[in-house]
């Protein structure tokens, strides 16, 4: 997919933007201040409706403005009529989103039309940060790989925000009979909200996004038509949290195992002295029973008001000689990891569906010297993904195939020949 033509208007410094990119690599060069970034922004909210660089949209709406509009018109692979997508963002009220003229109120919806990677100098929180931002990494690649993972995902997320809404409803104090249930909740589809204290991560724009509607239980077993709050409930969710956790482990360590086969090799490329290996922290001890282990711990989940394990505790670790890699390796070995591991991702997209995805570069001479530079435009030509790449020279190093590149040059928010 590429995007083939892009409106920005009234985002942080950008007044009005309009560009039509190429479907390769396009630079986009200016001094500081200039919009640069912004432009690299935009089309990341529009493709999640979210920044990469503040959590608060208030920040995004250039100054004395009551709105910011961003508009793309999208090839999608393999389509034979494009896709145009718009987003407006008011200062108050509700974002309008719309694709192909009609409204949309689920993210699902929107996410499902434009998918990026973001490579940016804080990149490296990805190694170093929360388990968070790992499970975002690994889900990104499931979601867009697997057509079961959605409604799996959505299912867990509503049967989390469930037993957590039980166990800060029964406290500390309730006792719990049973960790089993006779019966099999049926999940409806929908989207899912989640408390503070639980994530489990596509990515943060999902998370911000979600609400399911909730879900009675008939008792008919009891002789009553009411939602039934017996001692069995508790055991319910957790059949059920049990169950698709392990399916959702299942997808996620087939998804890990066909990436390291790519990422190994571009992890040879970018760092041919260090051995690093990748491997699945499920969210619970491996070899456990997770029903088992949910009943032990339930007291404990009532005490904290959320549920200590399950998928949506899993997290990827890294290590280099079994040390972990944000504790071995310097920041700029972290950096030339990363492009290596979101790399890995838009070539297994490619291997797995036939799809692209759109690369975001933020600052591309801060991140990487001359040489990684080069394994990194070279392997995004031979994937045939679009780029979008912000820099702060006009000197630039570009790929061995000049034929798909264009250059923008941007000026106090604004493009000039």
């Amino acid at each position: 997919m590429y995007i083939k033509r892009l409106l920005i208007n009234d985002f942080r410094n950008l007044e009005y933007v309009e560009l039509t990119p190429c479907s390769g690599f396009n630079f986009i060069c200016g001094p500081n201040g200039s919009g640069k970034t912004s432009i690299i922004e935009a089309i990341h909210y529009l493709s999640l409706a979210r920044s990469f660089r503040t959590s608060s949209y208030q920040y995004l709406i250039r100054q004395g403005q009551p709105q910011f509009t961003l508009f793309a018109q999208v090839q999608a692979d393999n389509a034979e009529l494009d896709t145009t997508i718009g987003l407006l963002r008011p200062r108050n009220g509700e974002p309008v989103i719309k694709i192909n003229s009609d409204p949309i109120t689920r993210m699902v919806d929107l996410i499902d039309h434009i998918y990026v990677q973001i490579i940016h100098p804080q990149g490296v929180e990805l190694i170093t940060k929360s388990a968070e931002v790992r499970r975002a990494f690994i889900d990104w690649g499931v979601y867009y790989t697997d057509p079961e993972f959605k409604q799996l995902w959505l299912q867990y997320r509503k049967t989390l925000k469930q037993r957590n809404t039980l166990l800060r409803r029964d406290g500390p104090k309730r006792r719990y009979q049973s960790p089993f249930s006779d019966f099999t909740p049926q999940l409806t589809e929908g989207i899912a909200g989640l408390q503070g204290e639980v994530s489990l991560t596509l990515n943060a724009a999902l998370a911000s996004n979600l609400g399911f509607e909730q879900q009675n239980f008939g008792c008919d077993k009891h002789g009553c038509d009411q939602p039934n709050f017996g001692f069995d409930e508790m055991g319910v969710w957790d059949e059920a949290l049990a169950r698709l956790s392990e399916q959702i482990t299942q997808k996620r360590q087939a998804y890990l195992e066909q990436l390291q086969v790519i990422l190994q090799d571009i992890v040879g490329q970018f760092l041919p002295d260090f051995h690093l290996k990748f491997e699945l922290n499920q969210g619970w001890e491996k070899g456990q029973d997770l029903r088992v282990l949910l009943a032990q711990n339930l007291e404990k989940d009532r005490g904290l008001g959320y549920t200590l394990y399950g998928c949506h505790r899993a997290d990827l670790k890294i290590k280099n000689n079994n040390i972990s890699a944000g504790a071995t390796l310097s920041r700029g070995q972290l950096k030339m990891l990363v492009y290596a591991m979101r790399l890995a991702q838009g070539m297994l997209l490619r291997q797995l569906t036939n799809r692209t995805c759109i690369y975001l570069i933020d600052d591309l001479n801060s991140e990487l010297d001359d040489r990684a530079q080069r394994i990194l435009l070279d392997t995004l030509v031979s994937c045939q993904h679009q780029v979008f790449i912000s820099n702060i020279q006009q000197e630039l190093l570009f790929p061995s195939d000049t034929s798909q590149c264009k250059v923008f040059n941007l000026e106090s928010g604004k493009v000039v020949p």
